[in-house]
This record gives C-alpha cells, structure tokens and sequence, in this order.
C-alpha cells in the first residue's frame, strides 16, 4: 500500500506533497479480498498522519482509484471488520473521492515500493500547534538557571543532564525526595533519579547526607541497622545473696487464694525463692514480703535489681531500700533484657507449672514448693553447679547412704569448702558473662556517644499513640533532648508532662537526629497564645468523642504537634464550637 499526503500552497495554490508513506502488507493482509485491501490502505495512511489529521479545524480529502469505496458511508451491511474500521473513520473530517488510476500515478509508485519501519523517526505530537495552550515548566527548572550565573557548568558532566550549582543543590535534593512522584525514597533510589536528569561532583554525598537528616524519613521509617548497644552485663557478685533480681508473675487462675508469684532470684547462685501472694502487692507490702521471706533467710543484700514496675518505682520503695542500704537498679525502659535472668526463670517457672498442674491448673500452689526444690536442685549452666551446692556448699543427697560424704568432720573445713565452690562458681560466672558478651555483640552495634543536650529520637513500637492506626502511626517520635547518660547502653530523656512512661531508655530504643546543611530543619511547634490570660493552641482537628461523668472529652490533635502530643480534653477547653460542630458532622 502507498499513500501521499499533500497540502495546497503558493500563489498558485497548487498541491505540494508533505510525506510519503508505503508499506509491504502482511501475510494475514494479503487474505483480504480486494475492496479490504483498498480499505486497509486508507486505515493505514489515516493511522499514519493521524498526528496531523485528527482534530484538525478544516476537512481534508482522500482520493483513491477504487470507486467502490465511496459507497462505504452509505452502505447498510457492513462485514466486522469494516464495521471496526468505520468507527476509526468517524474520527476523522474528511470526503472521500474516486480518481482513475491513470491519473493517480504517485500513490501507486509507492505501493510497489515500500518502506520498512525500522528507520521510523520518532512520533510527532497527536494536538495541532493551535491546540496547545501552554507548556509546562517546574519552578525548580528557575531556581537552578537563577544560580548559574555565580556557579557556571564546567561543561565536563555526561550528555543530557542538567548541571546543578550549589546554591540550588539542597532546593533540587529536596524537591525529588519530597515529591509526591517519589514518596521519600531511600538514598540509592534517591540518587538514581537524581543522576538521571542532574550531576555534581558530591552527589552521592549529599543524598546521602539530608536523606539521614530528613525528618519525615527518620520520624516515619522503621531502622534497618543492627539494634545498638552493646552486652553490659552486671556486675558479678562475690558471695550468695548478696545481689537479687525481683520480677512478678501474674495471669495465674485462682489457687487457694493465689494469683501472683513473687520470683527472687540469687545472681550469685542462681538459687531462688518463688512466693505465693493473692494480689500484685503495692511497695510496702512487698517490702513486708521480703522481710518475712528472704532477708530473715539470707540477710540483706546489698543490690536489688527490678523492672519499673509502679512497686520498685514509688518513692515507699526508694527509702525502703536507702535505709537497708541496697542499691536500687532499675532496668531501662522496654528492655527487659536488663533483667533477663529473672524474665528466663519466670518461662522456665511457667514450663515446670505446666508440665505439672496442667490437668487442674487450680492446683499450682500445691506444686510451687516442689518446683523451687527442682530448680534449686538442678545444674545451672552460668556456674556449673547447682544452686544448693554453688550457695551451700553441698548437693542435697538423694539416696540415704549419700548423707556420709556430706558429713562435716570440723566447721573450718566447712569454710575452706564454700570458699572453694564460691571461687569456681565466680570463675564459671565470669566466663559465661564474657561467653554471653562475645556472642551477643555478633547482632549488635556499638552505641553512639551520646552527650546531654543532644537530640534523639524515641522508638514509639511500646508507646500508644492516642487516635492513631498502629500501622499507620510513625516508627519514631521527638525529637526529645538527652538529659543524662547513666550507663554506656542507658540514657535518660527530657520528656513533656504528657509522656507518662519513665524517662530512661536502653540506646536501642534511640537514634540520633542528623542534620545536613541541605536539608531544612523542621519548623518549631508554634507557641501558644493568651486568651482570657490563659495559654491557648491551635487545633488541627479533632480525631474522637467519649463520655465522661456527665460531660463529654475530645481528642485533639494540635497544629505544629505529633501524634504523641495528643490529648484528651473537656467540651469546655475547645473555644471554637465549630470544630466540635464540624467533628459531629463528619460521623453521619
């Protein structure tokens, strides 16, 4: 098939061919009867100038040597194929007009010579130029030609990239990692796009850099590193008892008045005391119960190790303790690993009550003696030893004629034996706190150096987030100001009034906050402003209702503030009714 298009100019006004167009017909094609043919080949040229043809403001003509073609609008039966083709007709303004083939010489050249598609320039726009309105331009285009004039392109970088001074370098960063074409990508992708359209010699570097200070990123996208923070193990204590680990058990059925186990645990020896109590005790009496249970045993010890339960948190329990003259250590926030010896012995409590109450689980407290006895009796694998032997200075016999090789022919010989077991135990202890440091550091990273003063950011996996969908809420809040550094893997935090979580924190639970000269610091929340000589903020939106007493209390997220800043507040504290009104509107 061939086909000319031509357009009429000149003073003359005489036809002046514009492009050419043949092509050799398919196998498939070369099926069609001879009217298809014809047909096809008006599709085609239609198909291959349609650029120009569609929407154009004036009718243009076809000629073709095949007369029956002008009967084709007109026809009443259509085949499927024709009926698709003329609704791809429809789309075009033109008269369709038979000329002889005598006179049609040009077209019929072309349909004995055709041009293959491999050598097809690149399509034109389909709009006529009087069709377009405007082009569309980014304001970052402008920002990068107002800076080169003090930074001009050295002319080195590769072809069809754009050269980006540096004064426009933190504003072109910004506008492809913010974008909503790109949803704050990572630093690879981020510098992909970037090296497709733009180059500078410290690209790499400074994606790199305000991707890391990007607060959006840092606020909402979870840490891919190794949790920070290296083992820190306990100090190891000299003799038994002398430094204890306290935890509670509780979600135990009813037994004979009991539903929480006091576990005590020996760091030295590992021996341990498991104490039956109806209730979670408050601070006095769990005081009491140390009293009656283990310190009239084993007298007093000079450390006590617990988690911030409100029992080991309440100023009762702080002078307790000061008078005693027990150090108090606390493990830090949502890091139970800080008392892992006593977490591990309540699993293995449970197990062993499982295995033995499990048919009447009414009946533990009937068991809860045996199982202290069992584990007391056991081999521990810190020392090598039973908790008995390691606090004793002898395993319980088993059989009767054992009592003879326990016998103690003088008290000093006695001593010299406990001296013995006690310094193989320390030994054992210490090398399985260094066996448990080696291998524990393996998936961990060191801690960064934290000073006060310095900002951070708070994980927000163990922190509620009032009004907001767990998995949608952010991976990190803050950023809050470090107050003190306890400990090499611990550091407390300034927090608001409104955080009521303890303010100390393993350095797993952090990050620091980066900052990049190219990246933009986020803005401080606004301040509040008086009225009626009291402070008043701006109110976003409020996010949900609920009753209390005889009034109602909205929860408000604040203009400036995060999801962790939210609270709940009276009717009365909202001085706009209209939130309220608008809130009430958008349940219905």
């Amino acid at each position: 098939v061939g086909a000319i298009l031509s357009q009429r100019s000149g003073p003359l006004n005489k036809l002046r061919p514009c492009a050419f167009f043949s092509r050799r017909l398919t196998p498939a094609e070369k099926n069609y009867d001879i009217g298809d043919r014809e047909l096809l080949a008006v599709k085609l040229a239609l198909e291959e100038w349609r650029h120009w043809l569609e929407g154009a403001g004036q009718p243009f003509l076809i000629w073709t040597d095949h007369k029956n073609l002008l009967y084709l609008r007109t026809a009443k039966r259509l085949n499927p194929r024709q009926a698709r083709w003329s609704l791809f007709f429809a789309r075009f303004n033109f008269t369709l007009s038979y000329r002889p083939g005598s006179r049609n010489t040009k077209p019929d050249a072309l349909s004995r010579q055709y041009s293959s598609d491999s050598g097809a320039s690149s399509p034109a726009t389909i709009l006529p130029a009087a069709c377009v309105v405007g082009a569309l331009t980014w304001e970052i285009e402008e920002t990068i030609r107002q800076a080169l004039p003090g930074d001009p392109d050295p002319g080195t970088g590769p072809p069809g990239r754009r050269f980006v001074p540096a004064a426009a370098r933190g504003a072109v960063i910004h506008w492809i990692h913010t974008a909503r074409f790109t949803c704050h990508p990572g630093v690879s992708r981020t510098t992909h796009l970037l090296k497709r359209h733009f180059w500078w010699k410290t690209l790499t570097r400074d994606v790199r850099d305000y991707v890391s200070a990007c607060a959006v990123c840092a606020r909402n996208k979870s840490s891919t590193k190794r949790p920070a923070g290296l083992l820190h193990p306990l100090t190891t204590p000299h003799r038994p008892w002398s430094h204890i680990s306290l935890d509670f058990v509780t979600g135990l059925p009813t037994s004979s008045g009991k539903c929480v186990i006091l576990t005590v645990v020996d760091r030295f020896s590992k021996a341990a005391h498991f104490i039956p109590l109806a209730k979670l005790p408050s601070a006095a009496e769990t005081a009491q119960t140390l009293i009656t249970d283990v310190f009239r045993l084993h007298g007093i010890p000079l450390e006590i190790v617990s988690d911030r339960g409100p029992q080991f948190t309440s100023q009762v329990w702080k002078t307790f303790c000061s008078i005693l003259g027990a150090k108090v250590n606390l493990s830090s926030g949502f890091h139970p690993q800080s008392n892992g010896q006593t977490e591990r012995l309540n699993q293995e409590l449970e197990a062993m009550l499982r295995c033995v109450a499990s048919q009447n689980p009414s009946s533990w407290v009937t068991y809860l003696p045996w199982v202290e006895y069992a584990h007391n009796t056991l081999t521990s694998s810190a020392t090598g030893l039973s908790p008995f032997e390691a606090s004793l200075g002898y395993q319980p016999p088993l059989f009767p004629e054992e009592d003879l090789t326990l016998s103690v022919p003088s008290a000093p010989h006695h001593l010299r034996r406990c001296q013995r077991v006690w310094r193989s135990a320390r030994s054992a202890l210490l090398r399985a706190k260094a066996r448990h440091a080696h291998y524990a550091d393996r998936r961990r990273a060191p801690a960064p150096d934290y000073q006060p003063g310095q900002k951070v950011w708070l994980a927000a996996g163990n922190i509620p987030l009032r009004g907001t969908s767990r998995k949608l809420a952010p991976r990190f809040i803050g950023p809050y100001v470090v107050d003190r550094v306890i400990n090499p893997v611990a550091v407390r935090l300034r927090l608001p009034a409104s955080r009521r979580v303890h303010p100390t924190f393993h350095v797993s639970q952090l990050k620091p906050v980066r900052l990049s000269p190219l990246c933009p610091p986020s803005a401080p929340p606004p301040p509040a402003r008086l009225v009626g000589g009291h402070p008043a903020y701006a109110v976003r939106r409020i996010l949900d209702a609920r009753r209390r007493g005889r009034g109602w209390q909205y929860l408000v997220d604040w203009e400036g503030y995060g999801p962790e800043d939210r609270l709940w507040v009276p009717r009365s504290f909202v001085l706009d009714p209209r939130l309220i009104s608008a809130f009430h509107a958008s349940l219905r």
